[in-house]
Protein backbone atom coordinates (compact mmCIF):
# COMPACT_ATOMS: atom_id res chain seq x y z
CA UNK A 1 0.00 0.00 0.00
CA UNK A 2 2.94 2.43 0.31
CA UNK A 3 3.16 3.06 -3.44
CA UNK A 4 -0.51 3.99 -3.79
CA UNK A 5 -0.46 7.14 -1.62
CA UNK A 6 0.55 10.18 -3.76
CA UNK A 7 3.57 12.11 -2.53
CA UNK A 8 3.71 15.93 -2.65
CA UNK A 9 6.93 17.71 -3.74
CA UNK A 10 9.55 17.46 -6.43
CA UNK A 11 12.08 14.80 -7.15
CA UNK A 12 15.78 15.60 -7.10
CA UNK A 13 15.96 15.19 -10.89
CA UNK A 14 13.15 17.72 -11.42
CA UNK A 15 14.88 20.25 -9.17
CA UNK A 16 18.23 19.80 -10.93
CA UNK A 17 16.66 20.26 -14.38
CA UNK A 18 14.86 23.43 -13.21
CA UNK A 19 18.05 24.89 -11.74
CA UNK A 20 19.98 24.07 -14.94
CA UNK A 21 17.37 25.83 -17.12
CA UNK A 22 17.41 28.89 -14.82
CA UNK A 23 21.24 28.99 -14.98
CA UNK A 24 21.17 28.93 -18.79
CA UNK A 25 18.64 31.78 -18.90
CA UNK A 26 20.72 33.82 -16.42
CA UNK A 27 23.88 33.29 -18.50
CA UNK A 28 22.08 34.60 -21.60
CA UNK A 29 20.83 37.69 -19.74
CA UNK A 30 24.15 38.66 -18.09
CA UNK A 31 25.88 40.22 -21.16
CA UNK A 32 22.88 42.37 -22.05
CA UNK A 33 22.63 43.49 -18.42
CA UNK A 34 26.26 44.67 -18.38
CA UNK A 35 25.69 46.56 -21.66
CA UNK A 36 22.61 48.18 -20.14
CA UNK A 37 24.62 49.27 -17.09
CA UNK A 38 27.38 50.74 -19.29
CA UNK A 39 24.78 52.55 -21.40
CA UNK A 40 23.26 54.06 -18.25
CA UNK A 41 26.75 55.06 -17.07
CA UNK A 42 27.33 56.84 -20.41
CA UNK A 43 23.98 58.65 -20.07
CA UNK A 44 24.89 59.70 -16.52
CA UNK A 45 28.27 60.95 -17.74
CA UNK A 46 26.58 63.08 -20.39
CA UNK A 47 24.08 64.51 -17.90
CA UNK A 48 26.87 65.31 -15.46
CA UNK A 49 28.84 67.19 -18.15
CA UNK A 50 25.74 69.10 -19.24
CA UNK A 51 24.97 70.03 -15.62
CA UNK A 52 28.56 71.19 -15.07
CA UNK A 53 28.49 73.34 -18.22
CA UNK A 54 25.09 74.82 -17.36
CA UNK A 55 25.98 75.47 -13.73
CA UNK A 56 29.26 77.18 -14.60
CA UNK A 57 27.56 79.39 -17.20
CA UNK A 58 24.87 80.34 -14.67
CA UNK A 59 27.50 81.05 -12.02
CA UNK A 60 29.41 83.29 -14.43
CA UNK A 61 26.29 85.30 -15.26
CA UNK A 62 25.03 85.54 -11.67
CA UNK A 63 28.44 86.36 -10.20
CA UNK A 64 29.35 88.72 -13.06
CA UNK A 65 32.78 87.09 -13.29
CA UNK A 66 34.70 84.58 -15.39
CA UNK A 67 34.12 80.94 -14.45
CA UNK A 68 36.27 78.12 -15.83
CA UNK A 69 35.60 74.42 -16.27
CA UNK A 70 38.59 72.12 -15.95
CA UNK A 71 37.91 69.00 -18.00
CA UNK A 72 39.45 65.74 -16.80
CA UNK A 73 39.94 67.08 -13.28
CA UNK A 74 38.67 65.71 -9.99
CA UNK A 75 39.56 68.74 -7.86
CA UNK A 76 36.92 70.43 -5.69
CA UNK A 77 34.65 73.01 -7.28
CA UNK A 78 34.94 76.67 -6.29
CA UNK A 79 32.70 79.63 -7.22
CA UNK A 80 35.01 80.47 -10.14
CA UNK A 81 36.27 77.01 -11.11
CA UNK A 82 34.29 73.85 -11.86
CA UNK A 83 35.79 70.43 -12.48
CA UNK A 84 34.56 67.43 -14.44
CA UNK A 85 36.05 64.04 -15.24
CA UNK A 86 34.69 61.19 -17.35
CA UNK A 87 33.68 58.06 -15.47
CA UNK A 88 35.39 54.71 -15.93
CA UNK A 89 35.43 53.18 -19.43
CA UNK A 90 34.72 56.64 -20.91
CA UNK A 91 36.90 59.23 -22.59
CA UNK A 92 36.26 62.85 -23.54
CA UNK A 93 37.37 64.29 -26.87
CA UNK A 94 37.12 67.94 -27.94
CA UNK A 95 37.09 69.08 -31.56
CA UNK A 96 36.83 72.53 -33.11
CA UNK A 97 34.14 72.93 -35.76
CA UNK A 98 35.05 75.36 -38.55
CA UNK A 99 32.46 77.46 -40.38
CA UNK A 100 32.56 75.04 -43.33
CA UNK A 101 31.78 72.10 -40.99
CA UNK A 102 35.22 70.52 -40.90
CA UNK A 103 36.45 69.29 -37.54
CA UNK A 104 39.93 69.49 -36.05
CA UNK A 105 41.22 68.17 -32.75
CA UNK A 106 41.34 70.63 -29.88
CA UNK A 107 43.99 70.66 -27.17
CA UNK A 108 41.80 72.68 -24.79
CA UNK A 109 41.30 71.19 -21.35
CA UNK A 110 39.65 74.29 -19.88
CA UNK A 111 36.55 76.19 -20.98
CA UNK A 112 35.84 79.67 -19.61
CA UNK A 113 32.50 81.49 -19.47
CA UNK A 114 32.52 85.28 -19.07
CA UNK A 115 29.93 87.42 -17.24
CA UNK A 116 27.69 87.37 -20.34
CA UNK A 117 27.70 83.56 -20.55
CA UNK A 118 29.90 83.53 -23.65
CA UNK A 119 32.76 81.06 -23.93
CA UNK A 120 35.87 83.23 -24.15
CA UNK A 121 38.71 80.80 -24.78
CA UNK A 122 37.37 79.16 -27.95
CA UNK A 123 37.18 80.86 -31.32
CA UNK A 124 34.58 78.55 -32.85
CA UNK A 125 31.97 76.00 -31.87
CA UNK A 126 33.38 72.99 -30.00
CA UNK A 127 32.25 69.40 -30.28
CA UNK A 128 32.49 67.46 -27.02
CA UNK A 129 32.16 63.69 -27.40
CA UNK A 130 32.04 61.18 -24.56
CA UNK A 131 32.93 57.70 -25.79
CA UNK A 132 32.36 54.51 -23.81
CA UNK A 133 34.81 52.00 -25.26
CA UNK A 134 33.19 49.00 -23.57
CA UNK A 135 29.92 49.35 -25.51
CA UNK A 136 31.42 51.38 -28.41
CA UNK A 137 28.89 54.22 -28.12
CA UNK A 138 29.47 57.97 -28.16
CA UNK A 139 27.35 60.89 -26.91
CA UNK A 140 27.95 64.19 -28.68
CA UNK A 141 27.34 67.73 -27.43
CA UNK A 142 28.17 70.89 -29.37
CA UNK A 143 29.08 73.92 -27.28
CA UNK A 144 28.61 77.07 -29.35
CA UNK A 145 30.70 80.19 -28.93
CA UNK A 146 27.67 81.85 -27.29
CA UNK A 147 27.53 79.11 -24.66
CA UNK A 148 24.48 77.19 -25.88
CA UNK A 149 24.41 73.40 -26.03
CA UNK A 150 23.28 71.38 -29.04
CA UNK A 151 22.73 67.65 -28.67
CA UNK A 152 23.54 65.27 -31.51
CA UNK A 153 22.40 61.70 -32.06
CA UNK A 154 24.32 58.87 -30.44
CA UNK A 155 27.06 57.40 -32.61
CA UNK A 156 29.63 54.62 -32.48
CA UNK A 157 33.15 55.37 -31.28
Amino acid sequence: MRGIIPQDGFTLVELMVTIAVMAIIAMMAAPSMSNLLESKRLDENQRDLINTLSESKSQAILGRQDVSINLNSTASNTPTSFNWKAASNSTLELKNIAANGTQSSSTATTLTFNANGVVTNITQDTLLSICNLKINKKKIIILTKLGTLIFKAEETC
